[in-house]
């Protein structure tokens, strides 16, 4: 294992691992509605944590850009990576669940908001935008530059642990102290208040975020063949695939986000949200 732990650090290197602990517990507390801890392990309990995972282990790396560069990697086990799966996916936490291609996916898009969460809190740290390209579940090759363990506890869900893994040329790029300068002190991390939540998403998508889009209410399709719609006048009546006591639907940009019930607003139509399409239907409506 690399010895970063038993020697200090720069403030700079310790102010990235804190962004991370915090950024990764504010996007945990806006998913679970409970608040989230963060407290960094000593090297010995960490080192028999990477032992201890050996075959069990699930791995997620993202590549750093623009103003910082080299690879952040995260190690847990397959137990917690479950569990917070299945927070995304508001699933019963089930620690004997094994882990399925919904979890994965589940898995990846939560540590992408992680990963946007800690990209714009970093920006000042780096003196400048910052991203985190998501890379996938894969191991960080070699041996990390730093690695530090973390343990996350709520009031609400049993404590989870994650490993850190920074690469050799992120780290150096972070001023890693020398082994006279004193150390920085470690205190635990919490989270910020709900109002005070960093964005979890790519900071890229910021420079989008005023772009107009279209949004459709949808009361029911039906196809029809070219003939009947030449036959069309007025007072024809085209039957749709829907019930009158079905939901409608809500779209943005073609994909359905919600569903609920027409009501009239000040004379004109408006939509009462009755159900958000859960984030699992999400991610399953990107890949179409």
């Amino acid at each position: 294992m690399s010895t970063e732990n038993q020697t200090p650090r720069s403030a700079k290197l310790q102010e990235y691992i804190q962004t991370w602990a915090a950024s990764i517990g504010r996007v945990l507390q806006e998913v679970a509605g409970a608040p989230h801890t963060a407290e960094e392990l000593p090297a010995e309990v960490m080192q028999a944590q990477l032992e201890a995972l050996k075959e069990n282990a699930i791995y997620a790396q993202f590549e750093a850009a623009q103003h910082l560069s080299g690879k952040q990697g995260f190690v847990l086990s397959k137990g917690d990576a479950v569990r917070l799966a299945q927070l995304l996916l508001t699933e019963p936490q089930d620690p004997d669940a094994a882990m399925s291609d919904d979890h994965r996916d589940a898995l990846g898009e939560l540590f992408r908001q992680f990963a946007g969460a800690a990209a714009s809190a970093l920006s000042g740290l780096a003196g400048g935008e910052v991203g985190f390209k998501w890379s996938g579940m894969e191991r960080l090759q070699g041996e990390p530059g730093v690695r530090v363990g973390m343990r996350w506890s709520s009031p609400k869900f049993p404590p989870f642990t994650m490993i850190a893994e920074i690469s050799p040329d992120l780290a150096t790029a972070l001023h890693p102290v020398t082994p006279s300068s004193p150390p920085t002190p470690t205190p635990a991390v919490s989270t910020a208040p709900p109002n005070a939540l960093a964005p979890a998403r790519d900071p890229n998508l910021e420079l989008l975020m005023d772009v107009e889009l279209d949004v459709t209410l949808r009361f029911g399709e039906r196809q029809m063949p070219l003939h009947e719609i030449l036959d069309l006048n007025a007072g024809s009546v085209v039957e749709l695939d829907q019930n009158v006591q079905d939901p409608v639907e809500l779209l943005v940009g073609g994909k359905v986000i919600a569903h609920g019930e027409v009501v009239i607003v000040d004379g004109s139509y408006g939509l009462r949200v009755a159900e958000i399409v859960s984030p699992m239907e999400r991610i399953e409506s990107l890949r179409k």
